[in-house]
């Protein structure tokens, strides 16, 4: 899709350093709670407070991607990073975009699997 092979492939090596890198951060900060004088439980209230604030940026993140995609598009489109038919097939790829990334949201940022199961198991009623 783009015409620079080695700049994409450099971009998707930093987003998944930045990612294994979060990820780590997060890990470290959580055993190390654990294994300070904070208790499971004191983890899991803090991450209560941080619930909603997350998941509206998730939400705010999904909206830009839905509001923002076309411009993105034709930025792309007028540097020559993309011919005009890739753009115009990213074009109709929005929605569809949006849609798992919604879908994704509510799946796993909500706990809807965990809630189905809960309730199919008999234990959330």
């Amino acid at each position: 899709m783009f015409n620079n092979r080695g700049a994409k492939r450099k971009g998707f090596l930093m987003a998944t350093l930045v990612a294994a890198l979060l990820t780590a951060l997060v890990g470290y900060s959580l055993m190390h709670r654990l294994q300070t004088t904070d208790s499971v439980q004191s983890i899991q209230q803090s991450i209560d407070a941080w619930r909603v604030t997350l998941t509206l940026c998730r939400w705010t993140v999904i909206a830009l991607v839905a509001f923002g995609w076309n411009v993105g598009v034709v930025h792309l489109a007028k540097t020559g990073k993309i011919h005009s038919a890739q753009a115009e097939q990213l074009c109709r790829y929005r929605w569809r975009a949006v849609t798992w990334l919604a879908i994704l949201e509510l799946v796993l940022g909500q706990g809807l699997v965990v809630k189905f199961l809960g309730i199919t198991a008999g234990q959330i009623v």
